[in-house]
């Protein structure tokens, strides 16, 4: 009797559980599938650039136990831009030095690392690995598709709708790499990228979730976890936020 009371609670416990699961494993991979469908036509935008323009998608890294996963890198005789492309919908709400930004779609609401943020990342890392004369210029740019609305304020940094791409790059229109240099840039980028291996893939999404756990408990303890100096709360003009107490020279944030 008591073994098919087990039972029962046990299947009772089970059909709880399991749709919970599905769900949330459903909903991850309705993200993966929204953001290679956003990158697939951020890389039809690119395929119109001229032919002296080298466009390398999905490219993915390591170094030093770390790695670095690119959407996309354009090299061209005028620089390189580094993109990092995001498939959300709605609102999109966060400020340049903010730790997170956030969808809002009616009642939902999801937070999202800082693309900013992230794509600076990027670009310390393209500039250590191709060591390129200081004169060539790293251009980061997030995009965002046509259904998004981008409520931030940007001052210094590219952030547009996808069909905003080609402003960008008509900003920069002076060459500074000849053909050679350019073709050796991609050559060491192809050289160094580990896409395509899937123990590489899944190094990759270990790191990142061991550094999203390293930062949570940092900020949890009341520590910036960009420098280390004490979280104070201040006001600003969208309420209430979390700022380091080494501002001005980190600018780190989170909302309180």
């Amino acid at each position: 009797m008591l073994e098919l009371i087990l039972i029962i609670l046990l299947i009772f416990i089970f059909s709880l559980v399991l749709p919970a699961i599905l769900v949330t494993y459903v909903n991850k991979k309705k993200a993966e599938w929204k953001g290679r469908a956003a990158e697939k036509r951020v890389y039809q935008k690119l395929r119109k650039l001229p032919d002296e323009y080298v466009v390398l998608n999905n490219l993915l890294f390591q170094n030093n136990g770390h790695s670095v996963q690119i959407d996309h890198v354009v090299v061209s005789p005028n620089g390189v831009f580094v993109i990092e492309t995001k498939g959300y919908r709605g609102w999109i709400l966060g400020g340049e030095n903010s730790e997170y930004w956030t969808q809002v779609i009616f009642r939902y609401k999801h937070k999202f690392y800082n693309p900013i943020r992230q794509n600076e990342g990027h670009v310390r890392f393209l500039k250590r690995l191709l060591q390129l004369p200081a004169n060539v210029p790293f251009i980061p740019i997030v995009v965002f598709g046509d259904y998004a609305d981008l409520k931030t304020e940007m001052n210094d940094h590219w952030v547009v709708y996808r069909n905003e791409l080609k402003i960008v790059f008509r900003q920069y229109t002076t060459p500074v790499m000849d053909k050679a240099t350019v073709d050796w840039a991609v050559a060491v980028l192809d050289a160094n990228s580990a896409l395509g291996e899937k123990q590489e893939v899944k190094q990759h999404k270990e790191h990142v979730n061991a550094r999203i756990d390293r930062k949570a408990q940092t900020i949890e303890e009341g520590k910036c976890p960009l420098c280390g100096g004490q979280l104070v709360l201040r006001k600003g003009k969208y309420g209430k936020f979390y700022g380091c107490s080494n501002y001005p020279s980190c600018k780190f944030t989170i909302n309180a």
